[in-house]
């Protein structure tokens, strides 16, 4: 589709980024399926350019009246800032790579202390580089259309995200039930390490949906734009996120301020029904935000605790300070993917609660499964798990694994999404020293009967953790039964390698991120690498505002988005989460691009 439509290509691209990876289910965590959709969309466009176009990129004309003594300077700005970008990018890129160690990385499996890791988060500038020069062609070619392109992509995300988060709640927690701790999360595979994954996702995106109820036309497509925010701000408050809630009130604010002074300016007389249907819609979501805050127990709750988690961050922050302890990481940086590596490693750091070792000999069929080196109040929270389907009958596991030292160990069978167990049942045992063998425990718990309706969807995971410090065991595989000995439910074992398997950590996620991302661009990239990001973001603003209101109106959701996103990143990353690096990098190089249009510095 993408080599016979590319502009329909690059709307699949961004549409479907949200749901574009399957680690839960294929074990990939390096690279994933987005990588390999981001390939084929990329692949047909050049296919395209270099085959079947016939229309060439011809260069746009200067208008007569551009203020030619200022555009030129802009630009050159503007492009020397992403240079710096790329370039401080290549050097942290490269010093990740020799701090790990300097090998071949795993491209699928790898962990998050490996050289696997410093490709997992430099990757996705790789795709912005190859995506720049196809995306630039399209704009120039029919930058309308490439926009138009570019927003259904983000709108169609958007209602996606909504859709998954609507869905996971009301089978996992139930649509109404805001008193549990229970966060929203919808397919952002990346949070099994914690990160705000969603929460950066609908910052940059949000504006697009005032956006299209601002550009609605009809009474048909205002509804539908009015629908979606209801379902927004329903998504935004399940999150429990209070800088995500900041910044989408904010956001909402400086849109339609914005949007006010874009209409003035344009003498954009709204119809009647619109200013009447546009004043109920703000009551209803006002009055659909206080309600669900006001009985949501846990929201309030988080709302007290924000002194606490202050505090909490702020000592956080200064225990990652203290990893550029030498001039040249000040400057440069300790590496690209190398954050939870070297910070876990700090005495003063968060310890990490556990490690997941693949064997670098292929013939080697299992996988080692490290406790705790030493808190006792980490034990328990990370876990080998896999997808396994639920039956409601009494289980008996066996587990296969051996130890070099004797360790407990507990196997959980649980109702679980992404982070939260619900119904779950267990069994928990000493895993003598020797050779492998079999152990075969009974599940016990209160069931896992089928509940009635949405609920009945619940998929399972099946988790095993070592719950002792200072132990491993090398886990063969593992196989379900039900109690009567008639069959087994289910069977897991390494003969295919890692696919199918995963981790995932519950309700400890500090080693692997910086809850900044100025301060882990500090950390990683260094300070060189920090100020190219923030002047390269402070440019593409300032550009952006001015091509606003010279003509240029469809950039007003992007310039929303990306102030919402700077300011929310002062207390959550997004280098760690590939693809929300790759969705800001493209609104940052789209806005990038000059289309042609009439810039009159007295605007």
């Amino acid at each position: 589709m993408s080599a016979v439509r590319p502009w329909w290509g690059l709307t699949v691209l961004l549409g479907l980024l949200p749901v574009a990876s399957l680690s839960i289910w294929s074990g990939w965590r390096v690279t994933d399926e987005f990588d390999v959709l981001v390939l084929l969309v990329l692949g047909g466009g050049y296919l395209h350019e270099v085959c079947g176009a016939r229309q060439r990129v011809a260069r746009l004309p200067l208008p007569v009246s551009v203020a030619l003594d200022d555009l030129p300077r802009a630009r050159w700005l503007l492009w020397m800032a992403w240079a710096g970008v790329w370039v401080t990018w290549a050097v942290s890129a490269y010093r990740g790579w020799l701090d790990a160690g300097g090998g071949t990385p795993d491209l699928l499996f790898g962990g998050y202390e490996g050289a696997g890791n410093v490709w997992r988060v430099a990757k996705s500038m790789v795709g912005l580089l190859l995506l720049a020069p196809w995306l630039h062609t399209l704009y120039r070619r029919d930058t309308q259309r490439t926009v138009d392109s570019v927003q259904s992509g983000i709108l169609w995300s958007l209602g996606l995200v909504c859709a998954l988060a609507v869905w996971e709640r009301a089978v996992y927690i139930g649509l109404w039930d805001l008193r549990s701790d229970y966060r929203t999360t919808a397919w952002f595979w990346e949070m099994h390490v914690g990160g705000g994954a969603i929460d950066v996702f609908l910052a940059l995106t949000a504006p697009f949906a005032w956006w299209s109820l601002w550009r609605a036309r009809t009474p048909a497509q205002w509804a539908v734009a009015a629908m979606l925010l209801v379902v927004l701000v329903y998504v935004v408050i399940t999150t429990y996120s209070r800088g995500l809630a900041g910044v989408f009130v904010g956001g909402s604010v400086l849109f339609w301020v914005l949007a006010g002074r874009l209409s003035s300016a344009q003498d954009r007389a709204s119809s009647p029904w619109r200013v009447v249907a546009q004043r109920w819609l703000l009551v209803a979501l006002v009055v659909e935000a206080m309600v669900m805050v006001g009985v949501g127990r846990f929201a309030s709750d988080r709302l007290s605790q924000t002194s606490v988690d202050v505090e909490s961050r702020w000592a956080h922050w200064q225990s990652m300070h203290r990893l550029l302890s030498r001039p040249v990481d000040w400057w440069w940086g300790i590496g690209q993917g190398r954050l939870p590596a070297r910070h876990s490693t700090l005495a003063s750091g968060p310890a990490m609660p556990g490690a997941v070792l693949w064997p670098a000999p292929p013939e080697v069929q299992s996988v080692r499964l490290q406790g705790p080196q030493s808190d006792p109040e980490l034990v328990g929270r990370l876990a080998l798990a896999r997808r396994v389907p639920l039956q409601p009958v009494p289980n008996l596991v066996h587990l296969i694994v051996s130890a070099p030292l004797p360790a407990s160990v507990r196997f959980q069978l649980c109702e679980r999404h992404l982070l939260y167990e619900l119904r779950c049942l267990s069994a928990e045992g000493v895993v003598q020293p020797g050779a492998a063998r079999a152990y075969v425990w009974p599940l016990r718990g209160e069931g896992l009967t089928r509940l009635p309706g949405a609920a009945g969807h619940r998929e399972g995971m099946a988790m095993l953790s070592v719950t002792q410090t200072n132990r491993v065991v090398d886990v063969l595989g593992w196989q379900i039964q039900n109690a009567s000995d008639q069959g087994f439910l289910h069977h897991a074992d390494f003969s295919q390698g890692f696919s199918g398997w995963f981790w995932v950590s519950t309700g400890y996620f500090r080693p692997w991120h910086a809850d900044n991302l100025w301060m882990e661009l500090w950390v990683e990239r260094g300070l060189l690498g920090s100020l190219a990001h923030l002047i390269l973001l402070s440019l593409i603003l300032y550009w952006v505002y001015r091509r606003c209101f010279t003509g240029e109106t469809w950039l007003l959701p992007i310039l929303v988005g990306l102030v919402s996103c700077g300011i929310l990143s002062c207390v959550i990353s997004v280098t760690e989460l590939p693809r929300l690096s790759f969705l800001s990098g493209v609104l940052l190089l789209i806005s990038s691009f000059w289309g042609g249009v009439l810039h009159d510095r007295t605007a």
